[in-house]
């Protein structure tokens, strides 16, 4: 079955209240509340809870949309949802706990706990940071699959399984009462058999769950389930209420040390000095002096955003009942900026700076385009993320015209007569490859023949080893004669994903066929972050033996 989202007027009465200069004057708090609204039905989010904390008073608690659609039972701020991946932030703070009472050291190799990842240098450490792919703690590669091999390692450090743990030291401290894990059957009878106190919050967790739901290929809302999973990795289900006291606790170290803690919310040094966007389950980010510690989640029927600003004693907490809060936007990459929320949550919460324009993208494009061309540079990289994120959420809504238009702003922003591509005498070329593409273009040569090849696409691993967006040269029988993998790269511009290949090949006289192939995210029009320079996504071909410059 499918459904429509009841948009009431609630769209248009968002529209008027925070443009630039308009007559109606809405507290931040308002302002904030409309604007994820606003996001909500943008993002096709049927169901969305969402809190706002400073210091020792709540702003609000909010429900928006739907909890269950077919039996239209509205989202409030008592829906628990299933959170993914904020449950990373407990299991980091139940490790440290244990790494505090001399039970488990984050040096330890996790081949001492029975757990084999191909690399017997893995340490504890590397896996609660995302270092643990390739030589370990030389790069960040967001991997939950890896950071739930801490579940047999926090059990065995314990003594007891990881569910016992959270709700002993966390949940039930903090009266928590609408959280519980995501467990089976069989672990929830043999559990609170034991410990009835606990059977009412389950209960209440579970009677109070949204349901779940996706988006089709027809981007239309149909009902989903929920992934059957708990771990260290994720699968708590929670409510914004809870979460709030649990980042309270946080805020006065009841779990661990204030050392401790700095500790957690450390961004980890790599092997070659550089910081990564991570520390111990949560990423940490400063922009301009301001450190945000946060977490985001998504997994088929769920996604929520968590930020933490201790600085300014902020809590904002949103979560939904489907993935699209998070799946669209590649947060992985450690920018919390990446997100709307994220932006809506600066916009109106942190930056106090005259100089920031706080545009309402609903306005007329070409007025978006002069308010931009007028605007500070100082917040270009800000404005530039905010425009990809619009461009995203029309290409949700089928909007190509509108999507089009915020890339073009952008380029405006951070193209000029520098960036170009390379000339001369093209032999081959695959341009302007959008997601999910696997091209082909044949070229024969007469003769022997030198040939620049300049290609640009996704490199998506930390250590930059990997290509998500590539091309190749193949011969007739399909053997790869050439391929960007494994070339020296260049930063394209934009996201630092975004990468290039620029070198001269010599292929012996015969035909050929030139290769590219995308994946589903980050493409030519389909752009998940900052795009590169002069959004080229594709391969070419050049005569070297014709004059040629370029980058």
């Amino acid at each position: 079955m499918k459904y429509k989202l009841i948009l009431g007027e609630l769209l248009t009465f968002f529209c008027g209240i925070i443009a630039e200069g308009h007559s109606q004057v809405r507290t931040p708090m308002q302002t904030i509340i409309a604007g994820l609204d606003s996001i909500r039905v943008e993002l096709k989010i049927p169901g969305m809870a969402a809190a706002f904390m400073q210091g020792d008073a709540i702003l609000f608690e909010e429900g928006f949309g739907y909890a269950d659609l077919e039996n239209h039972i509205k989202t409030t701020a008592n829906t628990s949802f299933r959170v993914a991946s904020i449950t990373k932030t407990f299991t980091s703070t139940l490790i440290m706990q244990q790494v505090e009472r001399k039970n488990l050291s984050l040096e330890t190799p996790i081949s001492a706990y029975g757990i084999n990842l191909d690399n017997t240098h893995i340490t504890v450490k590397n896996l609660l940071t995302h270092t643990s792919e390739g030589e370990p703690g030389t790069h960040y590669q967001y991997n939950g699959y890896r950071f739930g091999k801490l579940t047999p390692i926090i059990e065995k450090a314990s003594g007891i399984p990881f569910y016992q743990l959270l709700m002993e030291n966390i949940v039930t401290p903090l009266k928590m009462s609408s959280t519980a894990p995501g467990i089976s059957l069989y672990s929830y009878f043999t559990f609170t058999r034991q410990n009835k106190s606990m059977i009412p919050y389950f209960e209440t967790a579970i009677k109070q769950l949204a349901k779940p739901y996706a988006l089709n290929e027809k981007g239309e809302i149909v009902a989903s389930q929920y992934f059957d999973e708990f771990g260290a990795f994720g699968g708590l289900i929670t409510t914004i209420k809870d979460l709030l006291k649990y980042s309270a606790a946080i805020d006065r170290n009841q779990f661990v040390t204030a050392d401790t803690q700095k500790e957690i919310f450390t961004a980890s040094k790599l092997k070659n000095g550089a910081l990564s966007p991570y520390g111990l389950g949560w990423f940490t980010q400063t922009y301009r002096g301001i450190d945000f510690y946060w977490h985001y989640g998504q997994t088929q029927g769920e996604s929520g955003l968590f930020i933490k600003v201790p600085s300014l004693k902020m809590t904002m907490v949103v979560l939904t009942n489907i993935d699209k809060l998070s799946q669209p936007f590649p947060l992985a990459d450690g920018d919390l900026f990446l997100s709307p929320v994220g932006q809506l949550f600066y916009k109106y919460c942190i930056n106090k700076d005259s100089d920031f324009i706080r545009l309402d993208y609903h306005l007329p494009v070409q007025t978006i385009r002069k308010s931009l061309t007028t605007a500070s540079s100082s917040y270009k990289d800000f404005y530039s993320k905010e425009l990809v994120t619009q461009a995203t959420m029309a290409l949700i809504n089928g909007d190509t015209i509108k999507a089009k238009q915020f890339y073009e702003i952008y380029a405006s922003l951070n193209f000029n007569h520098t960036d170009t591509l390379p000339a001369g005498e093209i032999i081959a070329a695959i341009q302007n490859a959008d997601i999910n593409q696997d091209l082909t273009k044949k070229f024969t040569l007469s003769k022997p023949m030198r040939l620049r090849v300049y290609g640009v696409g996704e490199n998506c691993s930390g250590d930059f080893s990997s290509w998500c967006d590539y091309g190749w040269i193949e011969d007739t029988s399909g053997k790869t004669i050439w391929q960007m993998q494994g070339q020296p790269a260049k930063h394209a511009g934009g996201a630092l994903k975004n990468q290039k290949i620029d070198q001269e090949i010599t292929l012996p006289a015969g035909s050929y066929f030139l290769r590219y192939k995308s994946d589903a995210g980050h493409a030519y029009n389909n752009w998940d972050s900052p795009p590169p320079d002069n959004f080229f996504w594709g391969i070419i071909l050049y005569n070297t033996s014709v004059n040629s410059s370029g980058n």
